[in-house]
């Protein structure tokens, strides 16, 4: 006994074999969603890697066309070594330049918290007066010493807060670590997957390959620029001004140009409240300055500087951060853009 199905007929067997192998594809498709859920941390760190393997591959490349004295060159790993300790070194020349700095601007600041909240009572005070509607930030004010003093009836938290901590530093090591065997590697590791596809394809699955590479470099590149382009202005503006704390606020912003979308406004928020207790006219010069920045930095700066280097429209751009940030927050938000650059590849 068959079923008619067009012209032809299928027997029960065949329909309850067709009716297996759905069900089996449906269950594998379950399953591989299940693993990438499982271990989107993982994926995440590899893809983070690859961006920083993308964007370091570069000056490895220079490095091992430099001649050291000898005429000898070096060797990649080597390459790698020494790029990795140029980072470290640079690294260092940063902490002391601008971090030092930064961190004693911090420990001013917040030794004169309470002196600005002070200040600031009256005026949030008089404003609420004025306009009703508006949140009471005066009373907020008012309960900071409590939530302040709250904070050491938690100390058990502390070891949480030390877990998330290693957590992060163990993250960032796995990333170093990844970066230097996809640089060591990089070679091996696209032959490998050009060979999962079928030989008429694998010259264009290279080409695709090398195209993302350059697209994910291009974004880390970038996004460095982008953050040097705001974090400079930036404390050279308030240094101008004579405002308090410049390199501090100048990293904040830089910073905060890596936090899509609330990043900048975050920083501005941070200089705003810094610039309530200086004179007036600082406080309206900080406000103009922000004003520029912040139209600046969307409309001239990001979509230029991402169109260049990464070659992305700024509808795609903006898009693509609005699907990261809505699936995996800020950190969706910052892998967004270098994977949708590579789809359009």
């Amino acid at each position: 006994m068959g079923h008619s199905l067009g012209a032809g007929t299928v027997t029960q067997r065949e329909l309850i074999g067709r009716t297996i192998t759905v069900l089996a594809l449906v269950i594998l498709a379950w399953f591989l969603v299940w693993l990438v859920v499982q271990v989107t941390e993982v994926l995440v760190l590899l893809l983070v890697s690859g961006i920083l393997a993308s964007g370091l591959a570069p000056l490895v490349r220079l490095l091992q066309r430099w001649r050291i004295p000898g005429g000898m060159r070096f060797s990649r790993s080597v390459a790698i070594f020494a790029l990795y300790l140029v980072l470290f070194c640079v690294f260092l020349l940063i902490l002391s330049i601008i971090l030092i700095p930064a961190v004693n601007e911090t420990g001013r600041f917040v030794q004169q918290l309470p002196q600005l909240l002070t200040r600031l009572r009256p005026m949030l005070t008089e404003l609420h007066g004025r306009q009703p509607w508006l949140p009471d930030l005066a009373g907020t004010l008012d309960r900071l010493p409590s939530m302040v003093s709250n904070l050491s009836r938690f100390g058990p938290q502390a070891a949480n807060v030390a877990f998330r901590f290693l957590g992060g530093l163990t993250a960032v090591i796995t990333v170093l670590v990844f970066t230097f065997y996809m640089l060591l590697e990089g070679a091996d590791i696209k032959r490998g997957m050009v060979a999962l596809f079928p030989p008429a394809e694998r010259s264009r699955v290279s080409t695709v390959l090398d195209r993302i590479g350059t697209k994910f470099g291009g974004w880390l590149r970038a996004q460095l620029l982008l953050s040097l382009s705001v974090a400079v202005p930036v404390t050279a503006g308030l240094y101008l001004l004579g405002m308090p704390y410049p390199f501090l606020l100048g990293i904040i912003a830089g910073i905060g140009e890596l936090i899509p979308m609330v990043g900048p406004t975050l920083g501005a928020s941070v200089a705003i409240l810094v610039a309530l207790s200086q004179q007036t006219w600082q406080l309206f010069g900080v406000i103009v300055f922000y004003v520029i920045v912040l139209n600046v930095e969307p409309h001239i700066l990001v979509p230029r500087i991402m169109s260049q280097v990464v070659g992305m429209s700024p509808i795609l751009t903006l898009a693509a951060l609005l699907t990261g940030i809505k699936l995996l927050g800020i950190l969706g938000g910052l892998l967004a853009v270098p994977v949708a650059a590579a789809l359009q590849v």
